[in-house]
């Protein structure tokens, strides 16, 4: 039995103003770092792309999950798959989780004033943290509500909640010896997803375009509910090989994304692929991979996620703000 479990009641009686003020603590640690200079890359950009022996994305158990494996996977398919690496019960308890959170930041800035609690209690520090005397903040969640998401910080008691979850199954010491040194996260890259239907049209990209590339990161995107396939819900299309460099964007719709017209003349090795995801799953790739959030019609279900981007303690983009772990 995990040391460590979740429900809405050991959620709800978490103490808020304990988890906001660890939330600021950990944002305040990196306001005065700055990543190293000429730092040592996982994925070196002169290197050529490596042809897959499969066009596919490996998949392992929780108990196969190791650094070496993960490292293996990304090097030559550009991602991983755990499979049931959450159980049912802790996806469930996220995705209620989600509809507060997201409820909570969709509303009018007066009536988020007068919230504090469980699912919204952002840190003072996240105004300061941000350029542009908090324009930057005020944008951005614009931009989240607008796609169905909200930072994990906007609810420290949930952000708290999931580390300790990530510490029980491990994820702390995996991403640290991929890493090869302890990991830090992001605020603004760290966020709660709940798809809105229909899906907008999303253009193919890495993030690496906008994050930079002299950087050694992993993201863990769990899928809190089934998507992919004939499932009803968005999953992933994927390049599934590894890439060394941030691919053209020319004819794109925008100068970090990669046009339909350049995945289909053959620019990659690999045909896309498009995974068929269970709830509590997750996805292990970095900012180099290929992928955009599938999008169709005859879509009837919401997606449930929560992308969770660690960043090498020394090796991070400082513009995503990074915070202690």
């Amino acid at each position: 039995m995990p040391e460590f479990q979740i429900s809405r009641e050991s959620l709800e009686a978490r103490d808020a103003v304990s988890d906001c003020d660890s939330i600021a603590q950990r944002i305040e640690s990196y306001r005065h770092l700055y990543p190293a200079d000429n730092p040592k890359l996982i994925v070196a950009s002169e290197s050529a792309d490596a042809v897959p022996v499969e066009c596919c994305i490996p998949e392992v158990t929780l108990e196969e999950l190791s650094a070496d494996c993960l490292r293996s996977a990304l090097a030559e398919h550009g991602a991983l798959i755990v499979r049931n690496m959450f159980s049912q019960e802790e996806a469930d308890t996220l995705v209620g989780a989600i509809d507060h959170v997201l409820d909570a930041c969709g509303k009018s800035r007066v009536e988020r004033a007068n919230l504090s609690g469980t699912y919204h209690n952002p840190p003072a520090n996240m105004l300061s943290i941000m350029p542009n005397k908090g324009m930057e903040l005020g944008s951005l969640r614009m931009f989240n509500n607008a796609s169905g998401a909200a930072m994990c910080v906007e609810a420290p008691s949930v952000a708290e909640t999931l580390l300790q979850l990530y510490e029980e199954h491990g994820v702390q010491k995996l991403v640290g010896d991929y890493l090869g040194e302890p990991a830090c996260l992001s605020v603004k890259k760290w966020v709660l997803r709940r798809s809105k239907l229909p899906v907008d049209k999303a253009g193919w990209h890495q993030d690496g375009a906008f994050m930079g590339t002299d950087i050694n990161s992993i993201n863990m995107w769990i899928p809190l509910t089934e998507c992919g396939g004939e499932t009803g819900a968005p999953g992933m299309d994927v390049v599934p090989e590894r890439l060394h460099k941030v691919a053209s964007s020319d004819g794109a719709t925008f100068d970090w994304s990669v046009s339909d017209e350049y995945i289909d003349s053959s620019g990659f090795k690999s045909q896309p692929v498009a995974p068929v995801f269970g709830a509590g799953d997750a996805m292990f790739f970095d900012h180099l991979y290929l992928h955009r959030t599938q999008s169709r019609d005859d879509f009837t279900k919401v997606r449930y996620a929560v992308e969770t981007w660690f960043f090498g303690a020394s090796t991070f983009p400082k513009d995503q703000i990074p915070m202690a772990w």
